[in-house]
């Protein structure tokens, strides 16, 4: 790739013309397909990696048999990883996956290390760089961390739905700062996913979304969050002039009771496209994650009590 190409990444923008003399001539370049795995989790580490075009996944793998894995990160252009192959001698802690179809820069293990013999200013250039982003995770993944926890503590205490629910859009209105939100679960009765919670919205009680809802539709059918970037041009739903939600983003993140689909969180800037992001999307995934387990306690809790008053109305009959 050209020199100028080279200067428009984050990791070489702002370096002096000498060092980048000698930098430019260390960088790879490789391609990826989408689904195509980049690297596994365990394997040895002998290079880094940059995003010039595309996404990729960072995650870990939770069974490797039934290949379930846990997100961890989606990395966009700019963005680096595997760094730790020249800070360790250490295998990969993680897998890495092309989202999409991805062309990624490269610097050796040994290429970074003979550059800290035959300049080590242009090493320590690059060393500087990787220590403030990572300092910028570490802050951010903390962060994160604290909002977790608390809602996880918040939610286990929920004695009732609605108590639930306002936790829950306490907690991501919070952390996300969205412009409105919806916390909707599943109405067994009329078969309908029922609105349980709002901010931003002014809904009428009883407001609710058929099964044949297009978000609820995908969120069945793919099992995972939805997240977009500029809905009104986004061709994996069509949203209806007469929907309850419309905006410019959204992030929807669902939650499920045994392998059902249970309700869903939805967040909306009405007015801002890239409103929100893939650490927004894991982080409300986290967090949905809790209001599964949740919901599941408070429906035993619910069923618990019928069964009592079912028992004690039984013995008032004889």
């Amino acid at each position: 790739m050209s020199s100028e190409e080279l200067k428009n990444i984050s990791l070489f923008r702002n370096m002096s013309d000498d060092i980048f003399r000698i930098v430019a001539p260390l960088v790879g370049e490789e391609n990826f397909k989408a689904g195509q795995v980049i690297f596994k989790e365990g394997s040895s580490a002998d290079r880094l990696f940059i995003i010039k075009d595309g996404e990729v996944d960072i995650r870990k793998v939770i069974a490797k048999e039934d290949e379930r894995y846990k997100l961890i990160a989606v990395l966009v252009k700019g963005g680096f990883f595997g760094e730790m192959a020249i800070f360790l001698d250490q295998p990969r802690s993680a897998e890495a996956v092309a989202k999409t179809d991805a062309t990624l820069l490269t610097i050796s293990k040994k290429d970074f290390s003979d550059l800290f013999n035959s300049s080590p200013a242009a090493a320590f250039k690059i060393m500087e760089f990787f220590t403030s982003v990572i300092m910028d995770r570490l802050r951010n993944t903390t962060n994160e961390l604290v909002t977790i926890y608390e809602t996880g503590r918040l939610v286990s205490a929920a004695r009732s739905v609605s108590e639930l629910s306002d936790i829950v859009m306490e907690k991501a209105f919070g952390a996300i700062e969205p412009e409105a939100g919806l916390f909707i679960i599943w109405n067994t009765f009329n078969r309908e996913f029922e609105v349980y919670g709002q901010k931003g919205f002014d809904l009428g009680i009883g407001a609710d979304l058929p099964e044949s809802d297009p978000l609820v539709k995908w969120l069945v059918e793919n099992g995972e969050p939805f997240l977009s970037f500029d809905l009104k041009n986004d061709n994996r739903i069509s949203i209806s002039e007469e929907s309850i939600y419309s905006g410019s983003s959204m992030l929807a993140s669902p939650f499920f009771s045994h392998d059902r689909l249970s309700g869903f969180i939805i967040l909306l800037n009405r007015t801002r496209q890239n409103a929100f992001s893939y650490e927004h999307m894991i982080l409300l995934s986290a967090i949905s994650g809790y209001v599964s387990v949740a919901f599941d306690n408070l429906q035993y809790m619910q069923e618990a009590i019928d069964r009592s008053r079912l028992s004690r109305a039984k013995a008032t009959i004889q």
